[in-house]
C-alpha cells in the first residue's frame, strides 16, 4: 500500500504512479510517500525517480536492520524503531520505520501501521503546517512520536513491577519469578534498541546534515532529552527488577529456613523417642519394667513428658 501526499501552496494527496510523481518533481512540489507493507514493484519506480542507491532500496525492503543514519549525495537515510506493548499478552513489539529524506521529499517505509504516522496523515491541518516549513519537519515529527511512544510502555512496565512487589509481600511463588524474568527480558530488549537510537538522535541534535534545517536543532535536542529520560527510566526499572528478584530469593530462602528449622525441631524431639522405642523393641528377655502391669503406660507418659519438656525448652530459646 502506497500513500502519496504533496504540498504545492496547499496540501493534497493523489494516487501513486510514475507519471504523477514526475509531474510533482517538475513542479518542485514537496512530496511525502509512505510505503506500508512490502511494495517491491513500486520501489523500482521510486528508485529511479529519486536516484536511490541499491543499498537504500535494500534497507527499505528488509526488516529488523540496525538503527542507523547514513548520508548520501541526494538524500539522508534514517532507520528508527517505535514500540508497542500488548497488555493482554504482556509482550513488547518494536516497529521499524525507515526514512529517506531529500531536499523536497521524504519517503517512509514500515511493515505495519504506525500510530504516529496514521494520526499525522489524518490531521491535514497539522500536516499542511509541517509541509509549509519543510519535509524535514515531517521527519522530526515521526521520530519525536516514536520516542514519545516509549513513555506509556515504560509506565505500563512500572505498573507491572508494582504488582510484582505487592505479590512478593503476600506470597513468593514461581509465578512471581516468571513475571520478574519476563519483565527483565523486556527491559533488556528495550535497552538494546534505545541505546543506539539515543546515540543517533544525539547526532541529529549536534551535527549538521544538508537536508535538515538548522532551525530543527532545538527540536531534536528536545527529542534527545526525552530519550535520555527514557534511558534513565530503563535503568531505574532494571534496578527495581533486580531488587524484586533479590527480595524473591530472600523470601524463598527464609521460607526454606523456616521449613528446615521445623524439621530439625521435629527430628530433635523424635530422636529420644525413637531410641526408647528401639530399646523396648529388642528381643531381650529382661528389660526394665517389662513385666510391670503399667510398664507400657509409664513408658508412654515418659515419652510425652520428654516431648513437652523439649517443646518448652525450644519455646524458651525462641526457636518456635
Amino acid at each position: 500500500m502506497i500513500r502519496l501526499f504533496y504540498y504545492d501552496k496547499k496540501l493534497k494527496s493523489m494516487k501513486f504512479s510514475k507519471q504523477n510523481v514526475e509531474k510533482l518533481r517538475k513542479k518542485k512540489a514537496k512530496i511525502w510517500i509512505d510505503l506500508l507493507g512490502d511494495p517491491k514493484k513500486e520501489l523500482s519506480i521510486i528508485k529511479k525517480l529519486f536516484f536511490l542507491h541499491p543499498l537504500t532500496v535494500e534497507d527499505l525492503v528488509k526488516r529488523n536492520i540496525r538503527v542507523k543514519i547514513e548520508e548520501f549525495k541526494e538524500y539522508l537515510v534514517i532507520v528508527m524503531y517505535g514500540i508497542e506493548k500488548n497488555s493482554h499478552k504482556e509482550t513488547v513489539h518494536f516497529h521499524e520505520v525507515d526514512l529517506v529524506l531529500g531536499k523536497d521529499f521524504i519517503i517512509s517505509s514500515h511493515a505495519h501501521k504506525f500510530e504516529a504516522i496514521e494520526k499525522l496523515m489524518k490531521n491535514s491541518e497539522r500536516l499542511e503546517e509541517l509541509f509549509s516549513k519543510g519535509v524535514d519537519y515531517i521527519l522530526h515529527k515521526i521520530i519525536d512520536s516514536q520516542v514519545d511512544n516509549y513513555f506509556p510502555v515504560l509506565d505500563l512496565i512500572d505498573e507491572d513491577i508494582e504488582k510484582i512487589e505487592d505479590d512478593l509481600t503476600k506470597k513468593a511463588d514461581k509465578k512471581v519469578l516468571g513475571k520478574i524474568i519476563k519483565l527483565k527480558k523486556q527491559i533488556v530488549s528495550i535497552k538494546k534498541i534505545v541505546i543506539p537510537q539515543r546515540e543517533k538522535i544525539s547526532t541529529l541534535a549536534k551535527e549538521e546534515y544538508r537536508f535538515i534545517s538548522k532551525r530543527l536543532g532545538p527540536y531534536f535536542r528536545d527529542v534527545y532529552d526525552h530519550i535520555i529520560r527514557i534511558s534513565d527510566m530503563i535503568e531505574g526499572h532494571k534496578e527495581e527488577l533486580s531488587s524484586a528478584f533479590d527480595a524473591y530469593m530472600s523470601t524463598v530462602s527464609n521460607n526454606m529456613n523456616e521449613v528446615m528449622k521445623m524439621l530439625s525441631i521435629i527430628a530433635t524431639i523424635a530422636l529420644p523417642l525413637t531410641v526408647i522405642s528401639g530399646i523396648y523393641g529388642t528381643n531381650f528377655k529382661n528389660l526394665p519394667g517389662q513385666y510391670h502391669p503399667y510398664g507400657f503406660w509409664i513408658m508412654l507418659i515418659g515419652m510425652i513428658a520428654m516431648c513437652t519438656i523439649s517443646l518448652a525448652v525450644f519455646r524458651k530459646k525462641g526457636f518456635i
